[in-house]
């Protein structure tokens, strides 16, 4: 295990008091939602860079997920460090690490893929091996992959369209966000471009990001832990815990994000989170590491 960021010791909020003595007596792996969880907007949320040093001295698996398919896991990666959080390309489970992931295990394995989304994504899926499909003839294609495209036109929108129709290729989502907030307000996120591939079409996608199980299965799969030693900190209800209910791992909501205590104590079923906490301080690893 190499110790990264060591030097980078000076944190702007020392409670080094209150790391729990604590001998971990179940080995089980910390899944932190990055934003709402970690930060909000470019800030830091006080508690996060904490709760995640203190995973670290326990010696536990940690990984840092989320639905972004615009960043790179190591663009990802610099943003938690920049803001004193210790963090390794290696433990960013996004939407991107996932589709490409999924990708791998399809058989037969696709020969094109078809890709409406951020550059990153359509990076990370050529790094990987895949041949991308040009928008520019109507080749066959294997699989259309639809995430969030700033550079979306009627045109690229169309090819996709007849991908689905005419070249009966798989059709896979990042995720299903319908909105992405901006500094200066919501912009229609993944969801709605994957929502007009759908009403163009009539056909369902798979889809990668929360709620569905992926992201988190990974993060148990990666950690070598069964799916109910995950313990899933997030802020939003739907995603988070309705996605840690859905494996049988264990829901922390965090109310630094976006719900709150009122609705968190009246959520029921898939919904309802194991535990709520006000911040990321409160996380009770005396009782998440008891036997």
């Amino acid at each position: 295990m190499t110790v990264r960021g060591a030097c980078n010791t000076h944190h702007h909020h020392e409670h080094s008091d209150r790391e729990p003595a604590v001998v971990p007596a179940r080995r089980r792996a910390f899944v932190f939602d990055m934003d709402g969880v970690m930060y909000r907007g470019g800030q830091l949320i006080d508690g996060a860079a904490e709760a995640v040093a203190t995973v670290r001295n326990l010696g536990l698996p940690l990984f840092f997920v989320t639905n972004n398919s615009r960043e790179t896991p190591v663009e990802l990666a610099a943003k938690l460090q920049q803001m004193g959080v210790d963090a390794g390309p290696e433990e960013i489970i996004s939407a991107v690490v996932a589709t490409v992931e999924y990708l791998k295990r399809l058989d037969p394995i696709p020969g094109s893929v078809l890709v409406l989304g951020g550059i990153g994504l359509a990076a990370n899926i050529e790094a990987a091996g895949f041949q991308l499909a040009s928008f520019d003839d109507d080749e066959p294609v294997d699989v259309v992959v639809a995430g969030c495209d700033f550079g979306l036109t009627y045109d690229r929108l169309s090819r996709a369209t007849r991908g689905l129709v005419l070249h009966d290729a798989a059709f896979i989502a990042v995720n299903q966000d319908s909105l992405l907030p901006m500094a200066n307000g919501p912009m229609p996120g993944a969801g709605a471009i994957v929502g007009a591939l759908k009403a163009a079409t009539g056909i369902e996608p798979l889809v990668v990001g929360k709620p569905s199980p992926h992201l988190f299965s990974l993060a148990a799969e990666r950690s070598g832990v069964p799916p109910e030693e995950l313990v899933i900190l997030g802020d939003l209800l739907d995603a988070d815990i309705a996605g840690a209910n859905a494996i049988g791992a264990t829901g922390v909501l965090v109310l630094t994000g976006s719900t709150t205590r009122k609705a968190a104590e009246a959520a029921t079923g898939e919904l309802r989170p194991n535990l709520v906490i006000d911040n990321l301080y409160q996380l009770p690893f005396d009782l998440l590491l008891a036997p």
